[in-house]
């Protein structure tokens, strides 16, 4: 049995959740997922019908789901293929990179999804790390492989 992760923007924490989805579904896919330092939300497919997603939040577990009807932009993809170690070292210096003080973040998350690239090959995700603070938001765009794609400064 594996230690339910609780930091999970740690190089741990994030590899666990991973490890936990793989333990309850058999494979890391879904629609998108998005990561905050202490729980997380994921969107599968709803094995019993294919027009709705089902919702889970992970608390130390995985919760049960809420359904909801699955539109366009949900496609089904690997949420787990990128380079944690990367992703986990760009979201450690997200606050500094966005130029947001430390001490000014009010919130740190990570999305994980499809690929918005109409480019971009079949089952390639995107991946977003947004900062909050009282001054101003920004976030950080990022190829699978932790190759930046673009950065949105905050606004003054």
């Amino acid at each position: 049995m594996l230690t339910p992760p609780r930091q999970l923007h740690s190089l741990g924490g994030l590899t666990g959740l991973l490890e936990q989805m793989r333990q309850k579904w058999g494979d890391t896919r879904g629609y998108s997922l998005t990561v905050y330092p202490d729980y997380a939300a994921l969107q599968r497919p709803d094995p019993a019908d294919d027009r709705r997603a089902l919702q889970y939040v992970y608390r130390g577990g995985w919760g049960d789901p809420s359904s909801s009807a699955k539109d366009d932009r949900d496609v089904l993809v690997d949420l787990a293929a990128f380079d944690v170690p990367t992703v986990v070292g760009i979201m450690r210096g997200a606050p500094e990179t966005l130029g947001i003080k430390a001490d000014d973040v009010d919130n740190v998350y990570l999305s994980i999804g499809p690929n918005s690239d109409e480019t971009a090959p079949p089952g390639a995700i995107d991946l977003a790390i947004y900062v909050s603070s009282e001054f101003g938001s920004g976030y950080i765009e990022l190829n699978g492989d932790g190759s930046v794609k673009q950065i949105n400064y905050p606004s003054n």
